[in-house]
């Protein structure tokens, strides 16, 4: 079976599975070195925990940009380039979805395919782009998850 990433092998693949996956393919997508530049805080950004959690959540974000936006690079030169971006673009935004903001507590799995089906099929091509698709993605889940 071809790991498609999509709900049916989200659904019948366990998380921590798929979360050792994601992460070794964000850490060959993003170098130790703009990691912890992601990662590090000012102090003024710790000495609230509201802000401390602010900043997490901003370098999260930013690291999923990144490495979604980097997947074009890693696999340009495979036989099925594109279908192996998306494979790949779907298992990332599964690590944001569930790994890096925990929205499967409010969000179901399957609105979160659904949801990137439609992100996909325009997909962003750079990090600024991702970052404002996945920022409205975030605004789409709380819209959902409030009602």
């Amino acid at each position: 079976m071809e790991h498609d990433y999509t709900l049916l092998y989200l659904e019948n693949t366990s998380s921590d599975e798929l979360e050792e996956l994601s992460l070794r393919i964000i850490h060959r997508l993003i170098d130790e070195q703009s990691m912890t530049e992601l990662f590090t805080f000012d102090s003024e950004e710790t000495d609230s925990e509201d802000k401390f959690q602010q900043a997490q959540f901003d370098a999260l974000l930013r690291m999923s940009a990144i490495a979604l936006s980097q997947l074009p690079a890693l696999f340009s030169d495979s036989e099925h380039s594109a279908q192996n971006i998306r494979r790949m673009q779907r298992l990332l935004l599964w690590h944001f979805y569930a790994v890096s903001f925990k929205l499967e507590q409010a969000i179901l799995l399957e609105t979160h395919c659904a949801h990137v089906e439609v992100l996909l099929d325009e997909a962003p091509s750079n990090t600024i782009e991702w970052v404002a698709s996945l920022t409205d993605l975030l605004r789409q889940y709380a819209t959902i998850a409030s009602k």
